[in-house]
Formats: structure tokens, C-alpha cells, sequence
């Protein structure tokens, strides 16, 4: 695990120890969850390449999906301006 993702746990999971209770038990959940929500992330990653992959062999999938990107930038780029 890279450097920055202990440096992220370690900000992120005191908010949610108690020092009362057992370190234990509180540790071992939130490592679940974060696992869990890893495992999630990763696999939609993984289907969603797969699909953008059937996506760009069929003949207008390129075009399609450079029009999308594009026209996210230019939303990113006019909230940026006028927000």
C-alpha cells in the first residue's frame, strides 16, 4: 500500500475510535469497511473498462466517447468560470 493511503488512514480513522471501548473490535470493523469499499472501487474499475473497452471497437465508439469527455471538460471549465 503506498505511502500516501497509511497517511490518509491515519487521518481519517481516528474520528471514528473510541478510546473507551476495545481497539480490537473498532479496528477490525473499519478495516473491513475500507477493504470492502476497496474491493467495491476495484471492481468497478475493472467492469467499467471492460465495458469502455467493448465500447471503443465498435466503429463510432471513439468518437463517442471523445464527444463525451469534451463536453464534460467544457462543463468542468464553465463551472470553474462562473462558479
Amino acid at each position: 500500500m503506498p505511502t500516501r493511503s497509511w497517511a490518509f488512514f491515519i487521518a481519517l480513522l481516528p474520528p471514528f475510535i473510541d478510546s473507551k471501548l476495545p481497539m480490537a473490535p473498532q479496528l477490525t470493523v473499519l478495516i473491513l469497511i475500507i477493504l470492502a469499499l476497496e474491493f467495491l472501487c476495484l471492481q468497478l474499475y475493472a467492469h467499467g473498462g471492460k465495458t469502455l473497452r467493448k465500447a471503443l471497437k465498435q466503429g463510432g465508439g471513439v468518437r463517442t466517447v471523445n464527444r463525451v469527455a469534451g463536453s464534460l471538460m467544457m462543463l468542468v471549465g464553465a463551472w470553474l468560470a462562473f462558479g
